[in-house]
């Protein structure tokens, strides 16, 4: 079965399950015996579903993930409330959309008022809870929900090599403000965030240690350098192994445990260890799409390729130090009694002209994202079509510790852990890095996925006029054909409720974030 007739398949079987009482297939899964069980969320860094071959992807890039699926929940239509980590992350820890919480821009925060809407502290003292991420910006959002964790590892705990003398992570009482302090104003750390330091000698310090001992170049094991989040360098094995010990000593102590565990890779820059370099000689057939007008960069379709390939090599790469944590997690008798909960933040786009994730636009390979869920002691595989939203996480992970739902959360419990299911749900994703968190949205993409549809709305913009684009994803998976004037019924129907959401909805946020 070819990807197209995959989609077509899905978006039958989920308008047939559409509001019905789920059959055996979906029952809410068992907890195992003794007592509330552990919590492991896995969260790799700009993994787009649309490149792993668990979702028919044409390169054999995940045969690790595809292995543990086997034992899994896969959620097939799995999308992120946002197209990079500030809102990603804050949306899969408070259940809320972008909107409402108000991370919105680059090293954003959560709205003051809604802080302790987190899920460490919904899910309450009886769980030793852990955290740590590789990404800086998901860690200001994790240092805003400091006070509900019991845990909270540095970012640089797996690396080897440090880029700034002097790191948030050294004030632990208010990592969130020193973040701010040394990086965002004073210039301490990451040169390519904020090039004009507001503090040239502290600044110097780190550029006299760095010309003392010289940052890692290239090698042969590495020949497009080490892994590094512009902040320190790692190695992929020293991370996940770092990750599995941690874990094995949790899974030793009395009280049950929820970690969030989030690693940088597979996010760029894509450094492939030497083994997984050259793994895909094949030449992908994609199509060319020509540049959006709102798109950031402008690369030619050769060079996107390029940079598409070198991301499939090091999603290969990554998956492979996955398969062999989870060996040592499965040896060290961590999965008797864990859910472990496989998803990623955002996506990656090589199309449009554009690379990354650092833009206005919100198409499937940038907001579809993996998500795996595997109960202790399961042992078959369960295929969920139903389109879900990363902020059906929290209410999720609260029904799997006997925790209440609090009727503010915006995300429904997952399939699989409840008795209904809506195929015609409406799934939002959402953008707006340059508004105001603090005044009315001015400027802002939106996706809408209703059944096999996707409606996209871009407002506010100078170089691009409000408009619409409508696509079918179950017969365009590559999003080429805009049927926002050749489907009029659906895209009248879509954009009326598009349009009735965000004059309602996304309203001005008060002061007091």
């Amino acid at each position: 079965m070819n990807r197209r007739d995959f989609l077509k398949l899905a978006a039958l079987v989920s308008a047939d399950a559409a509001l019905r009482r789920t059959s055996a297939f979906f029952d809410p899964l068992e907890q195992g015996e003794g007592g509330k069980p552990n919590i492991l969320i896995f969260v790799f860094d700009a993994m787009s579903a649309e490149h792993l071959s668990l979702h028919q992807y044409a390169r054999n890039t995940t045969p690790n993930l595809d292995r543990f699926a086997q034992r899994s929940n896969v959620y097939h239509s799995h999308y992120s409330a946002g197209n990079f980590t500030t809102a990603g992350v804050a949306s899969m820890l408070t259940g809320m959309y972008p909107w409402d919480h108000r991370a919105i821009n680059y090293r954003g925060l959560v709205k003051r008022g809604l802080v302790s809407r987190n899920l460490f502290n919904l899910i309450g003292n009886e769980y030793t809870r852990v955290a740590f991420t590789q990404n800086m910006f998901a860690e200001i959002i994790l240092s805003q929900f400091g006070e509900s964790l019991d845990i909270h590892l540095r970012p640089d705990s797996f690396s080897f090599y440090v880029l700034p003398a002097v790191q948030a992570q050294d004030f632990p009482r208010d990592r969130s403000l020193a973040y701010f302090a040394l990086e965002d104003f004073l210039g301490v750390g990451v040169k390519s965030l904020n090039p004009i330091p507001g503090s040239l000698p502290l600044a110097s310090v780190d550029i006299v240690r760095q010309f003392i001992n010289a940052e890692p170049k290239k090698t042969v094991d590495f020949p497009r350098g080490y892994p590094n989040n512009h902040s320190f360098y790692y190695r992929n094995e020293d991370g996940f192994r770092g990750i599995a010990g941690q874990v094995s000593d949790l899974n030793n102590r009395s009280l049950p445990w929820i970690g969030y565990f989030h690693v940088w890779s597979p996010h760029g820059p894509y450094s492939s260890q030497k083994d997984f370099v050259g793994l895909f000689p094949d030449e992908l057939r994609v199509p060319f799409k020509p540049r959006h007008k709102l798109s950031e960069s402008r690369y030619p379709q050769r060079q996107l390729l390029d940079f598409r390939l070198q991301y499939d090599e090091y999603i290969a790469n990554v998956d492979a130090e996955f398969g062999k944590m989870m060996t040592e997690l499965e040896r060290a008798g961590v999965l008797d009694n864990t859910y472990i909960i496989v998803t990623s933040d955002h996506g990656e786009l090589f199309e449009r002209g554009e690379l990354g994730h650092g833009t206005p636009l919100l198409y499937n390979p940038v907001t579809h994202v993996p998500l795996l869920i595997s109960a202790p002691g399961q042992k078959g595989r369960r295929d969920i079509q139903i389109s879900t939203s990363s902020l059906d996480l929290l209410p999720t992970i609260l029904k799997i510790a006997g925790k209440d739902i609090p009727d503010w959360v915006e995300g429904k419990a997952l399939p699989g852990f409840t008795e209904l299911e809506d195929a015609k749900r409406s799934i939002y994703s959402f953008v707006a890095k340059n508004s105001s968190a603090f005044q009315d949205i001015n400027q802002a993409t939106i996706s809408l996925i209703k059944g096999p549809h996707e409606l996209i709305f871009y407002t506010g913009y100078k170089k691009l006029a409000d408009s619409f684009e409508l696509y079918n994803l179950a017969e365009d998976q590559y999003e080429k054909e805009n049927l926002v004037e050749k489907d009029l019924i659906v895209a009248s129907r879509m954009r009326e409720e598009m349009t009735d959401m965000f004059q309602s909805t996304i309203k001005p946020s008060s002061n007091d974030a």
